[in-house]
C-alpha cells in the first residue's frame, strides 16, 4: 500500500483512484486550514478530567435506556466511588453521547427520528441520579442516520444526519457554532456511515463513510465542507463475524484519525491498527473469544488520559473492562455493570430492541 498527493482533490477522482490502485491507501490533500485547532473533550467523559469514564447501558422493562457511569478516579477512604446511575432515552433511540455544550464534558444525548428528527441532549447529573434535559434541538427526519462529529472545529459536537437516496448519501450539517446548516453530497447509496473523525489534524472532523468493495471494508474520508475526498482504501474485511469494525481514532497520538480492525482469532482477539499518515499498522492481541459463552466485546476511550486512545475490553461474564494503556503498555481491570449490560461503544450501542 502506498500514498499519493494531489494539489487539487475533486470528488470526481475517487471512482478513478480506486479503480487504478486498488487496495492502495490514498491521501487527497486540499487547502490547509488555517483555524488553531480546538482541545477536544475525551470521548465518554462526563466527569471532565480528560479519561474516559467506565459506561454501561441495558434496557428498563419499560423500554427505556438505563445509563451506569462510574467516573474513572482513584477510590479512597476519602474519596468515595462517584456513580450515577439513571433511565434517559427510549430503546429505539440512537445514544450519540458527547460534548455538545463546549464544557469538556459528554452530556447523555440521544437522536430520536419517529416523527422527525430530534436531538435530546441532557444534563449530566450533579446529584444522586438527576437527569434534567438541557436543550431539544429539531434536525433530521424519518429514515436518517445521526452522525455526530466536530465539524466545524469549535471544540463541540455539531448536530448532523445523513440522509440514503438512490444516487448517494447527503449530510445535513447544523454548526454548533452559528447555527447555520449545510448540505454535503458523499458516499454511495449503499454503505455504512460512521461518528466524524480527523484524519488531517486540523482540529476539524471529516466525514467517515465505508462499503464492502469485493469482500474488502472500504473507507472514503470526505471534506465536511466541500465533500472533496480526502482519504480512500481498504482496511479489514466486510465479514462481521470475523472482524469487528470501530470507528476511526487516534491510537498513535499524532492528533490524527486511525483505522482500527479487531479480529476474533481462535481464543483471541487482534487489534489491527492502521495510521493512515505514514502508512504502518500494529497487530495486538487483546481480549478473549470464546466458544459456548460471551467472548469480550471491543470498546474505545482513553481511559488513562495521556490523549491517545488505548486497546480495551469488556468482559461480560465478570462485568469488568481491561485497558491496555497507551501511556505505558501496563493493564487496568476495572469491574462495573450488572448482568445483561453492555458497553457504550464509540459511535455504537450493543442493547437489544426486543
Amino acid at each position: 500500500m502506498f500514498f499519493k498527493n494531489y494539489k487539487k482533490n475533486p470528488p470526481a477522482l475517487l471512482l478513478m483512484i480506486l479503480a487504478v490502485f486498488g487496495l492502495a491507501i490514498i491521501i487527497l490533500c486540499g487547502a490547509a486550514n488555517t483555524d488553531a485547532q480546538t482541545n477536544k473533550s475525551t470521548y465518554l467523559d462526563f466527569t471532565g478530567d480528560g479519561k474516559t469514564d467506565w459506561a454501561v447501558i441495558t434496557n428498563t422493562p419499560d423500554r427505556h435506556y438505563r445509563w451506569k457511569i462510574l467516573a474513572n478516579q482513584p477510590i479512597t477512604a476519602g474519596n468515595p466511588p462517584f456513580i450515577r446511575i439513571f433511565d434517559y432515552g427510549f430503546i429505539s433511540d440512537f445514544l450519540i453521547p458527547g460534548d455538545y455544550t463546549g464544557d469538556r464534558k459528554a452530556e447523555p444525548t440521544v437522536w430520536r427520528s419517529d416523527q422527525q428528527g430530534i436531538f435530546y441532549v441532557a444534563q449530566f447529573p450533579t446529584g444522586a441520579n438527576e437527569i434534567t434535559l438541557d436543550r431539544a434541538v429539531q434536525w433530521g427526519t424519518v429514515g436518517d442516520g445521526s452522525v455526530p462529529g466536530d465539524y466545524d472545529g469549535d471544540g463541540k459536537l455539531d448536530y448532523t444526519v445523513v440522509r440514503r437516496s438512490t444516487t448517494g448519501l447527503t449530510w445535513y450539517i447544523l454548526n454548533s457554532r452559528t447555527f447555520t446548516w449545510r448540505s454535503v453530497a458523499f458516499g454511495f447509496p449503499d454503505g455504512n456511515t460512521f461518528p466524524g473523525a480527523d484524519f488531517t489534524g486540523d482540529g476539524r472532523d471529516e466525514l467517515v463513510f465505508t462499503a464492502n468493495v469485493n469482500g474488502n471494508f472500504t473507507y472514503y474520508i470526505g471534506d465536511a465542507v466541500t465533500g472533496a475526498l480526502v482519504l480512500a482504501g481498504q482496511w479489514g474485511v466486510s465479514d462481521r463475524f470475523r472482524q469487528t469494525k470501530l470507528p476511526p481514532a487516534d491510537y498513535t497520538g499524532d492528533g490524527k484519525a486511525d483505522l482500527v480492525a479487531v479480529q476474533n482469532n481462535s481464543s483471541q482477539l487482534v487489534w489491527y491498527i492502521l495510521d493512515p499518515t505514514t502508512n504502518k499498522y500494529t497487530a495486538t492481541e487483546f481480549g478473549l473469544v470464546r466458544t459456548g459463552a460471551s467472548s469480550d466485546i471491543p470498546v474505545q476511550g482513553d481511559y488513562d488520559g495521556d490523549g491517545r486512545f488505548d486497546i480495551a475490553v469488556y468482559r461480560p461474564s465478570n462485568h469488568t473492562f481491561y485497558v491496555l494503556k497507551s501511556s505505558d503498555g501496563g493493564l487496568i481491570a476495572q469491574t462495573w455493570g450488572d448482568n445483561g449490560d453492555n458497553p457504550i461503544i464509540y459511535g455504537l450501542i450493543l442493547v437489544p430492541t426486543n
